[in-house]
């Protein structure tokens, strides 16, 4: 009769080893997978624990300790680090460097087009004469708001004496030129004064020319003020060469608008109106 193996079973939850049959014996060391059901049978011709898995009990136990039964691992041999294959990496450069220098390309084509010729501001025959560099001084130059002031002391603490406004003189207004054209086209332009103080004297002159353009001749009327002024005084006096007449008047003693009416040749007619007063 054979000799009955003695088997052992390890259980996880307890970290220890169950007898299941056979004779007493010392139990066999922890075995290298604590974390699985496995048992163990004791080979007597051997001499040598031999690794096993005891199906009835192994069921019973897988059933009441789910996932925990199996056969017990071994440890398997150290295996060298796989070596990553790095021509998917290269690709990868070569196609980022690709598409970087294709956009590259494409900015510089679109940055080293010609521009377009702006239109010449100049017309047609107009010369355009190119400016002038404009040299930089080396001399500092005042900043705006920074108005240049006048020393208001000499040296030493004296004080610059200040110059008095200049008043200027009145302006006088210059001749004011008026004109008449009579019937026939002849034209009276009047040149003097539009406006007077009281009493001051005053001259004038009166430019006759024909319809043909041509100097008028002859003697010419003049007559100055009206009802509303006092009166109106007439003189006469005859056409220069040029087809002038210089006239001087008093200074007028009332105020008001003093017209000049004058008559060339049988035409009448109002020339211009000085303001006395």
């Amino acid at each position: 009769m054979a000799q009955e193996h003695s088997v052992f079973t390890w259980n996880p939850v307890d970290a220890r080893w169950i007898h299941e049959r056979g004779p007493e014996m010392t139990s066999p060391p922890v075995p290298p997978d604590v974390h699985a059901i496995q048992t163990y049978f004791f080979d007597t011709d051997g001499k040598e624990w031999i690794a096993t898995v005891l199906a009835p009990r192994g069921r019973e136990l897988a059933a009441q300790w789910q996932g925990a039964y199996k056969v017990p691992d071994r440890v398997a041999p150290p295996t060298a680090p796989k070596k990553s294959n790095p021509a998917p990496l290269f690709a990868l450069v070569l196609v980022l460097l690709l598409v970087g220098g294709g956009a590259a390309a494409v900015v510089a084509g679109t940055q080293s087009a010609p521009n377009a010729t702006p239109a010449p501001t100049s017309t047609p025959g107009e010369t355009t004469i190119p400016s002038a560099p404009v040299a930089v001084s080396g001399e500092p130059t005042a900043t705006a708001g920074e108005a240049t002031t006048a020393p208001t002391q000499r040296p030493g603490g004296t004080p610059v004496p200040t110059q008095p406004a200049r008043t200027l003189a009145p302006t006088v207004a210059p001749p004011v030129g008026a004109s008449l054209t009579m019937a026939d086209g002849s034209v009276v332009t009047y040149s003097g004064p539009a406006r007077v103080n009281i009493g001051v004297a005053f001259t004038v002159t009166f430019t006759v020319r024909n319809a043909n353009n041509t100097p008028g001749t002859g003697t010419f009327l003049v007559s100055f003020g009206n009802a509303s002024t006092g009166g109106s005084k007439t003189s006469s006096g005859t056409l220069s060469g040029s087809g002038q007449l210089v006239m001087n008047f008093g200074g007028a003693s009332l105020p008001g608008n003093y017209p000049f009416t004058v008559n060339y040749k049988g035409q009448q007619g109002q020339v211009a109106i000085l303001r006395v007063g």
